[in-house]
């Protein structure tokens, strides 16, 4: 996995990372935005133009600045060393939410992708040290935009990220022992908010999974997300979101497992169009695993789960079925600040790092 260390200023970071990168961030701001105006389009009957998703964007650059002003200051650092707009940069940072409130939003005057999460809480793992592990998956034409970024900033904590370039935090570590990851979720209110990678930036400045998980549950959100934090001491929480609701789970026994439905039945009321098919199959056969191993639970078994190709191509592992692949995955052990990475399709031990 190809690394990069930013240090300084949030904006100086954002300005190094948009440099270092300036070509493969203005491919992957192409790719994205195809893949956004494509898809709105096809599920939510909305024509759509790219002015169409910079005028959305906008505006969630707006209660993006109001939310986290310090990472929106690393964001239109990105855009400087880029050379590309702020409203370029936070699109393609925001593509599922924005992508999903163009289909179905209330945009007010602005007019089957996948992941599999989890944490492993103490009774559930073998030496007593609970996990958070995570999967994305996405178009297969986003997997060699990955990159793993070490923040050092001037304020705030320093974080480590496995997320793609020119992007703000995705599944996350910080110094203070929290890590994060996340699911996508597709619901009819989804709208103009703060995307969901400036939510984990912003809660990565937390110390602790109850505090990150009420900065998100409190947040004016762009889109749905499920949203995994895990601390130090153990503490694990879950927030499911829709655009304007949310229901947070703690979890402080066993094992909890996210996909990309919803569990919650108020914001199961307000989906659109959710790949359940693929979802079900998944969530199902994570559980299946790990209560075959309830116990004796560690980082090794964990990323063997994430090879795992049962269902084809509705397997936990997926291998570019219908454009879509694991794009990256992560193991994460806050008590020991141990993280595990896999750029790509995670289908093999030697294609795992340890990063941290």
């Amino acid at each position: 996995m190809r690394r990069i260390e930013l240090s300084g200023t949030h904006a100086a970071m954002g300005e190094g990372f948009g440099e270092a990168f300036r070509a493969e961030i203005a491919q992957l701001y192409a790719i994205r935005l195809e893949n956004a105006l494509r898809q709105a389009t096809q599920y939510g009957g909305r024509p759509t133009r790219e002015a169409d998703l910079l005028r959305l964007s906008r505006a969630c650059l707006a209660a993006s600045e109001r939310f986290d002003p310090r990472g929106t200051a690393e964001l239109r650092g990105i855009a400087r060393g880029a050379r590309l707009s702020p409203e370029q940069t936070l699109a393609m940072n925001g593509l599922t939410d924005l992508r999903d409130a163009l289909a179905w939003g209330d945009l007010g005057e602005l007019g089957a992708d996948g992941c599999t999460a989890l944490i492993a809480q103490r009774d559930a793992t073998s030496d007593g040290h609970p996990r958070l592990a995570q999967s994305w998956d996405l178009a297969s034409d986003n997997a060699p935009f990955i990159v793993f970024v070490q923040r050092a900033p001037s304020e705030g904590p320093r974080t480590w990220s496995i997320t793609t370039v020119g992007c703000q935090s995705l599944m996350s570590l910080n110094e203070h022992g929290l890590s994060l990851g996340t699911t996508n979720l597709r619901t009819r209110d989804a709208g103009v908010g703060v995307p969901y990678l400036g939510l984990i930036h912003r809660a990565l400045e937390e110390r602790s999974a109850a505090d990150a998980a009420r900065v998100i549950a409190s947040a004016p959100r762009a889109g749905a997300h499920s949203y995994l934090a895990l601390d130090r001491s153990g503490a694990g929480r879950v927030v499911e979101c829709t655009g304007k609701l949310s229901h947070t789970f703690v979890v402080e026994r066993g094992t909890h497992v996210h996909t990309n439905h919803c569990q919650i039945p108020a914001h199961i009321a307000l989906e659109a169009d959710t790949p359940r098919k693929s979802s079900e199959a998944r969530l199902a056969r994570m559980r299946e695993l790990l209560a075959a191993r309830t116990g004796k639970i560690d980082s090794a078994f964990l990323r063997a789960c994430y090879a795992d190709p049962a269902g084809a191509s509705l397997a936990i592992c997926r291998r570019d079925f219908d454009g879509i692949s694991t794009n990256a995955a992560s193991v994460m052990t806050p008590a020991l600040g141990e993280l595990w990475g896999c750029a790509g399709i995670p289908d093999a031990p030697e294609k795992w790092e340890r990063l941290l």
